[in-house]
């Protein structure tokens, strides 16, 4: 439809006129079914109908209807004082774990279900179970274990760095496993592991100027920077408060969680001013022990994630 040749400069404003009506035809106004109903105001020259939807969307509309109502009804739904109604149908997700696990049990493939039966001397003496638990042990470290000692297992400060081979409480299969179990310090364990870093400045073992001292002493023995006779005054300093659990070597004591303080690597860093907070109040980092959220295969597969990340 062409405008008239006074409004081409006005295209907006213009409103093109309404539609005739066929002779014979019923009043739009009064035909419920025209599509000239209710003709709203135009917008940039398209004027708006009001037509009835197809049926078939009506049909859809009441069937997804009724089928809500049926739901509600034949499922828990509703909430209640003493917890949801149960439905018709009596089932739920939990009831229903059982059997669900049955059948993925049952599908399992063979190396699922030998590796849940084998040892770990037959895991470590068989690479295709080895790197099935490795690959099956990535996931659970991702939803588990990421979010502390990030996705490439690297830690933070804080946080033990999984991939550099140093660790306090052993790095064999069974120690990792135990680890993660009863975790460390984790207060709803009982047979979780434990030790502790003594705040030697707070409690009073260790004057100011000693745990200066000790704080060059740590300093040099891994090779970094620091004052020698500052050092040599913490020698018996460490002898007579430190070497109880890190060793007379400063090599530290696994059986205790005790560090290795020769190798410049440190959990919450080599500066002097870490390194003198380590000193003076203390350190006692907490791990949560998975025994009870994690099944014993889901643990061993970790294990040995955890295990190939220093690799």
């Amino acid at each position: 439809m062409s405008l008239p040749p006074d409004r081409e400069e006005r295209r907006g404003d213009w409103v093109p006129p309404r539609p005739q009506v066929a002779p014979g035809a019923p009043d739009p106004e009064r035909d419920p079914n025209s599509p000239l109903r209710h003709t709203l105001p135009t917008f940039d020259g398209i004027r708006e109908l009001d037509s009835s939807p197809p049926k078939v969307w009506t049909y859809i509309y009441l069937l997804t209807f009724f089928a809500a109502i049926w739901i509600w009804v034949a499922y828990p739904a509703w909430p209640w004082f003493g917890g949801a109604t149960p439905g018709i149908l009596g089932w739920n997700s939990r009831g229903d774990l059982p059997r669900a696990a049955a059948i993925a049990e049952a599908n399992a493939p063979p190396v699922a279900r030998h590796f849940a039966a084998a040892s770990w001397e037959e895991i470590e003496a068989s690479p295709e179970l080895r790197a099935y638990g490795a690959a099956a042990g990535r996931g659970l470290f991702g939803e588990n274990c990421a979010p502390c000692h990030g996705g490439n297992g690297r830690g933070a400060r804080g946080f033990p760095n999984l991939a550099d081979g140093d660790w306090l409480w052993g790095g064999d299969v069974e120690a990792i496993e135990q680890t993660l179990r009863v975790g460390i310090r984790w207060h709803s364990s009982d047979e979780t592991r434990t030790s502790q870093m003594p705040g030697f400045g707070a409690q009073g073992m260790m004057d100011r100027r000693q745990v200066l001292d000790m704080v060059e002493w740590l300093r040099g023995s891994g090779g970094l920077e620091h004052d020698a006779a500052a050092a040599q005054r913490a020698g018996p300093v460490f002898a007579e408060n430190c070497a109880s659990c890190h060793g007379e070597d400063a090599k530290g004591n696994q059986d205790l969680g005790a560090p290795n303080l020769t190798d410049a690597i440190s959990l919450y860093g080599n500066e002097r001013a870490s390194l003198f907070q380590t000193l003076w109040h203390g350190r006692g980092g907490v791990m949560p022990a998975f025994g009870g959220r994690l099944s014993d295969d889901m643990i061993r597969k970790l294990v040995l994630h955890v295990r190939g990340l220093g690799e």
